[in-house]
């Protein structure tokens, strides 16, 4: 009686629910666990039953699996004390099922990108000069080829507008005003033609044709009987023809 009422305690305690079937040496109880789990219980009670009678059912039902006891029961003897010798014993087959610690998520870290430089803007290109005109006393020496700073400096621009460009036909053309011989004028009109061709070449000016000519007093642009026309007239013509 007093068996009976530790085994009715240990069902209480763990055990939900029970379904029972029964052999000659034992009795086998299909029960559920309080988690939910299936689980056996298989008791061997009488007095020619053993622990070993037990333990053969135990292994029987599991097989090839292992045994994984769940709670027993032993018997007690006159002094209360167990005999180790589990009379009940309840179980599941199968290893233990180790639950796995989640692991966290790994973090996403988001690339740093760098902040990408704006283009810096194309340099502005100058226009290429088509024609510059040095005319009047200041650019060159009175009766002489040789190049004044004002005419220098007019060069000068021009030489930078067209840094790079290919031009392919630069005309200059060299003419005076009225005053003195037709063969003075012409040679000194082509004598300044190409002191500003050598000016031009030397600042890396760079041409496919040059064509370089003195025209004396031809095709004034200026009446020639005036001072303020004449000197008009005493000039340099540079034009680009192409690129």
């Amino acid at each position: 009686m007093f068996v009976r009422t530790l085994i009715a305690i240990a069902c209480a305690a763990g055990i939900a629910g029970c379904t029972s079937y029964s052999g000659p040496t034992h009795n086998t109880d299909v029960v559920t666990l309080a988690n939910g789990a299936q689980a056996y219980r298989v008791q061997c009670l009488g007095l020619l039953e053993s622990a070993k009678s037990c333990m053969a059912e135990v292994k029987r039902i599991c097989g090839d699996k292992p045994a994984m006891r769940v709670s027993s029961v032993d018997r007690i003897n006159s002094n209360l004390k167990s005999d180790d010798d589990p009379r009940e014993i309840t179980f599941q087959c199968g290893a233990p099922v180790v639950e796995q610690p989640v692991q966290p998520a790994p973090a996403v870290v988001a690339p740093v990108v760098a902040p990408v430089a704006a283009p810096a803007p194309a340099p502005v290109r100058q226009a290429p000069a088509r024609k510059v005109t040095l005319q009047g006393d200041a650019n060159f020496a009175v009766g002489s080829a040789t190049l004044m700073p004002a005419a220098t400096a007019r060069l000068d621009d021009f030489i930078a507008a067209n840094q790079g460009v290919d031009i392919d036909h630069l005309t200059i053309a060299g003419y005076t005003d009225s005053t003195g011989s037709a063969r003075l004028n012409n040679r000194l009109s082509a004598a300044r033609a190409r002191a500003v061709q050598g000016y031009l070449a030397n600042g890396g000016l760079r041409a496919s044709k040059w064509d370089v000519q003195g025209y004396g007093s031809a095709s004034p642009v200026s009446p020639n009987t005036t001072a303020a026309g004449r000197a008009k007239n005493r000039r340099v013509e540079i034009q680009v023809d192409g690129k």
